[in-house]
């Protein structure tokens, strides 16, 4: 455990042992979360969020077609039906 200092600005130094660690390098973006016992850090995510419509068929294979909307709502009911009823 290390301990820091709290700058008068609202800054601390995350020690550089710990960085190394954690592959922080200088300029890595982080995201603060407040919790029960203090405060979280975690690096922000690499990608931007996005909705599957974005991103449909980007791994599809050449002369594949792709399901419609319909059909994959089909396939995650089924698949949620045989889930349920797996675990009666």
């Amino acid at each position: 455990m290390e301990k820091v200092k709290l700058s008068s600005k609202g800054q601390i130094v995350i020690p550089k042992a710990m960085r190394d660690d954690l592959h922080w390098p200088a300029g890595t973006e982080l995201v603060i979360r407040s919790t029960a016992t203090g405060l979280t850090l975690t690096p922000s995510t690499h990608f931007p969020k996005t909705i599957p419509a974005e991103v449909r068929g980007f791994l599809a294979k050449p002369g594949r077609t792709l399901p419609n909307d319909d059909e994959i709502k089909a396939c995650i009911k089924g698949r949620l039906k045989a889930n349920d009823n797996a675990s009666k």
